[in-house]
């Protein structure tokens, strides 16, 4: 081989090991495009189902309970039958103590009528007594001094009339308490008056605490009924996310034991906090998110564990990278480019960020490739040899 096509051959060789020394010494590392898409910023939470609208139907007096013909679960019309009282028997000195209460009511009501009856004849008399002295008095034939007294004296009666009229208003309600404790006292069987027990609102039975027959006092529990017209859920958080929690937010339930997810919104935040344990034993502040589901499926009743997210924050056309990208530098977020094969350091304003991404606000352009994972070998200026994020 002549030395003419020997020198062009060995710079060739040099040129390809030179090159695969220089890319050999650059540091591999992996790059995404920021781009502008839609980010959420959500906080993760655990609750449970309960009814939208929850009614206690109580026993509206005390009495005897038949038997309730109910079962959890079952369906109920507004205005149907729950349950049915009876007047609970009582004892027979009770009920004599009751009627002997009312007998002597009636008669200390017919003395205080007789006593009124009396007043007003002298009330009149009264009256008339004045009417027949006052044009005898104005002619002189009597003295002022008895025109005075007969005045006085129609006065008195007048008193005394209002004061008997007050004795039979008073003997009246003294009457219509006794008769009133008497309603009931008797004893009272299937066959007298009874106390309907009607449904509220159409719903679901929730719970029967007790189905048998038995006396009841007055406002003992009988059936729990639930409006069928939606279900809401109760998730609790922690405190210092709650605050950034308001009415109108979207709740996403991805876990709930059914396919695909559940949404609905946030309709109140409580005020209260409590002390809770976590599954690590660390005690945390939390507090209760209430918030209305959408479109429950009929397989999800109340008690219902789930879990989800709620949705605090929500932009479109947002400019953002992940937060993978992202590191510290004293102050400020920093993050590293490829620039023509060469990582540069950049200075960005992050905005809104969750888990996976962040928010762009200045620092960098749509488009441009940047660093994920950045090694620790990674500085200014260093050559890089960038991949693409796989997935």
């Amino acid at each position: 081989m002549s030395k003419r096509f020997l020198l062009p051959g060995l710079l060739f060789v040099v040129t390809i090991v030179v090159i695969a020394i220089v890319r050999t010494d650059r540091l591999a590392v992996t790059v995404v495009t920021a781009t502008r898409d839609t980010l959420s910023v959500t906080i993760p939470a655990e609750g449970r189902t309960r009814p939208r609208e929850r009614f206690m139907v109580a026993a509206p007096i005390s009495g005897r309970l038949t038997r309730l013909d109910l079962e959890e679960g079952q369906r109920v019309q507004e205005g149907e039958l729950l349950a049915r009282l009876y007047a609970a028997p009582q004892d027979p000195r009770i009920v004599a103590s009751a009627r002997a209460e009312v007998s002597a009511a009636e008669a200390r009501h017919r003395e205080a009528e007789s006593v009124l009856r009396e007043v007003e004849v002298q009330a009149r008399q009264a009256r008339r007594e004045v009417e027949r002295r006052r044009p005898l008095a104005e002619m002189g034939a009597i003295t002022a001094e008895r025109m005075e007294q007969a005045e006085l004296a129609a006065e008195v009666a007048e008193e005394r009339l209002q004061a008997a009229e007050a004795s039979v208003a008073s003997a009246q309600a003294a009457l219509d308490s006794a008769r009133a404790r008497l309603v009931g006292a008797e004893s009272a069987d299937e066959t007298g008056s009874a106390v309907d027990v009607l449904a509220p609102v159409t719903g679901r039975v929730l719970q029967v605490p007790d189905e048998s027959a038995r006396i009841v006092p007055a406002g003992t529990p009988l059936v729990v009924l639930a409006d069928i017209g939606g279900l809401e859920v109760v998730m609790d958080i922690l405190s210092e996310d709650a605050v950034r929690v308001e009415p109108g937010n979207d709740i996403v339930i991805s876990t709930w034991g059914g396919e695909g997810p559940l949404t609905g919104t946030v309709r109140n935040v409580t005020l209260v906090g409590y002390t809770k344990i976590s599954a690590l034993g660390v005690e945390e502040q939390r507090v209760d998110v209430i918030g209305d589901l959408r479109d429950a499926p009929p397989s999800l009743g109340t008690g219902y564990r789930v879990s989800g997210d709620i949705v605090v924050w929500r932009g479109s056309d947002v400019l953002s990278v992940p937060t993978s990208a992202l590191f510290r530098v004293g102050q400020q977020w920093q993050l590293f480019v490829d620039e023509g094969g060469r990582a540069r350091a950049r200075t960005v304003i992050v905005g809104q960020r969750n888990e996976n991404a962040a928010e762009i606000l200045d620092g960098v352009t749509e488009g441009e490739q940047v660093v994920v994972f950045p090694p620790d070998a990674i500085e200014d200026g260093v050559s890089i040899r960038p991949q693409p994020a796989s997935g």
